[in-house]
């Protein structure tokens, strides 16, 4: 996977034309705050903190400087480039890895993105820093049945049978 630019493009150019216009309280004023819908079961675990198909997230944007800056095991979006195509994905930051250049070399760091399903088609992604261009926190779930709840920082242990 490699990045086609170091430029970020301008956010609103990255998300693209709204979708859904949603009131919500709560929220940090200053802070800029996006709805993504969810689809795939990547994200399903039967727990919980499940966020199946059909659901909305609630991001708020992050200001990453840093691959050390990215909050770990809580659920993230995360907006990436892979050779000038634009992907979105929904996943929970598991680990971080730097390489002793990192800092003469950036593109080194890699995040590892992790789904809560833990079937083999939902292996662990590593996801190059270099790669990302804007990061969302998600601060609340909306589900297709209309239950709402704020996801918790919590390790994502896979288990295999």
């Amino acid at each position: 996977m490699k990045s086609r630019s170091n430029k970020k493009q301008s956010l609103d150019n990255a998300l693209g034309t709204p979708k859904y216009f949603i009131d919500t309280e709560g929220k940090i004023p200053g802070e800029h705050y996006y709805w993504f819908p969810n689809q795939g079961d990547s994200m399903t675990d039967n727990t919980p903190r499940s966020i199946p198909a059909g659901s909305l997230t609630l991001g708020r944007l992050l200001q990453v400087n840093s691959i050390q800056d990215i909050p770990l095991h809580r659920p993230i979006v995360v907006i990436f480039d892979d050779d000038g195509k634009q992907f979105c994905l929904l996943k929970s930051a598991c680990q971080i890895k730097t390489k002793d250049n990192a800092e003469t070399e950036p593109d080194s760091s890699m995040l590892c993105l992790r789904s809560y399903n833990p079937a083999p088609r939902c292996d662990d992604f590593w996801l190059p820093f270099s790669c990302i261009k804007y990061i969302f926190v998600v601060e609340r779930v909306r589900r297709p049945d209309g239950s709402e709840f704020v996801p918790v920082q919590q390790e994502v242990v896979r288990k295999r049978k």
